[in-house]
């Protein structure tokens, strides 16, 4: 007997509209979030933006294999989130070591862009880290 943390329904109903919604909104961040093109944060985006939208695809087309799509998902958000606090988080320090009391004002818009983005990526990573780890059955 396998559990679950929701009913397998609802959490494959959940996940691809959070997927669907999750993949539109990193694309975006893709495509602003950077100064130049092509810099890490911004490839670190849309590198989420794939995973979300592969994930999607799985879910609707093959829900067999989410398992294992989901935890590489869970596992890249929880990532993504630690690398964009820690280079939003050096940059306010550089800002405000170089700029003083503007680069402090700066370095607080910085810590609310932090939030939102670990608010995008921690507690979706939460939810597949735990959900995968009880290896719930899709087909009940």
């Amino acid at each position: 007997m396998s559990v679950s943390l929701f009913p397998s329904g609802r959490t494959r109903a959940g996940l691809v509209l959070v997927t669907g919604l999750s993949a539109l909104g990193f694309a975006w961040a893709a495509s602003v979030l950077p100064a130049r093109p092509g810099t890490a944060l911004g490839l670190l985006a849309a590198l989420l933006s794939a995973a979300h939208g592969a994930t999607l695809l799985v879910a609707l087309l093959w829900p067999g294999r989410l398992w294992a799509v989901w935890r590489r998902l869970a596992l890249l958000s929880l990532g993504a989130g630690a690398l964009f606090l820690g280079a939003l988080g050096w940059t306010g320090i550089v800002l405000s070591s170089r700029f003083g009391s503007l680069g402090a004002g700066v370095s607080a818009l910085l810590g609310a862009i932090a939030v939102l983005l670990l608010l995008a990526t921690w507690p979706f990573g939460l939810w597949g880290w735990l959900a995968t780890g009880t290896r719930y059955d899709d087909s009940a």
